[in-house]
């Protein structure tokens, strides 16, 4: 058992349907986190841009910055903290990435907690703490996920995989596999953008953040079943 955790995984297609589960799960999370606190969970470059316009003071009342500030800082935490842990530990061995993936989903069901509690408050310590937990565990997730190698699943993030899908010089190509991959990425964050938003308005934010976090634990479980890499592979 020992030596079964301690594998390192191939990555193959079921590592890729992982991406994928783990991009919807993050789409989920952006769209209850901007209507609830005026910033993205994951979406770094749209909080970094809202950052300027708030500081400038054009942005009047639509955002906070404390929000934003929380949200950048413990992203940037928590993918260095989990990238510079796995660079020591094996980035892709199985029991890092069980223990990283565990960590990730208990914090959004924590980030699903306090929001059932606070009633979904934008502002104050509660809004504060769901984004930190949301964004911290975004920051692991995109960090952990990296050393797979399969660049087209970043598993959040979509501006460089809406550039690169549309001037693929192969975009019309039967074979296409790296294309393949980009649509299906983008097709996943949008469908995991949607589904948060509508449940948002139908069921609230913490109801919403329960569904991004058994997907997460859905793929926590299945990376016991993960192939591990062969000589071959190495």
């Amino acid at each position: 058992m020992r030596t079964y955790l301690a594998a390192t995984l191939r990555v193959d297609l079921f590592i890729e349907l992982q991406l994928l589960l783990l991009t919807f799960s993050i789409g989920v999370q952006d769209a209850i986190a901007f209507p609830d606190f005026k910033c993205f969970a994951s979406n770094q470059t749209g909080n970094t841009v809202v950052l300027a316009v708030g500081a400038a003071g054009l942005g009047g009342d639509q955002f906070s910055l404390p929000n934003i500030g929380i949200s950048l800082a413990t992203f940037v935490a928590g993918a260095t903290i989990t990238g510079q842990i796995a660079n020591v530990i094996g980035p892709s061995r199985r029991d890092w990435l069980l223990a990283t993936h565990l960590a990730q989903t208990l914090m959004v069901f924590g980030a699903a907690a306090v929001q059932g509690v606070s009633g979904g408050q934008g502002t104050g310590p509660f809004a504060m703490g769901s984004i930190a937990l949301l964004a911290f565990s975004s920051g692991a997730q995109v960090a952990s996920m990296r050393p797979m190698r399969i660049q087209e699943i970043t598993t959040a993030m979509a501006t460089a995989a809406w550039v690169d899908f549309v001037i693929d010089p192969m975009l019309l190509s039967s074979n296409n596999r790296p294309r393949n991959r980009r649509a299906l990425f983008l097709t996943t964050l949008i469908g995991g953008s949607f589904a948060g938003a509508f449940m948002y308005k139908t069921v609230g934010s913490a109801n919403t953040l329960i569904l991004s976090a058994a997907v997460k634990l859905l793929v926590t479980f299945t990376l016991l079943f993960n192939k591990q890499q062969s000589r071959q592979d190495a």
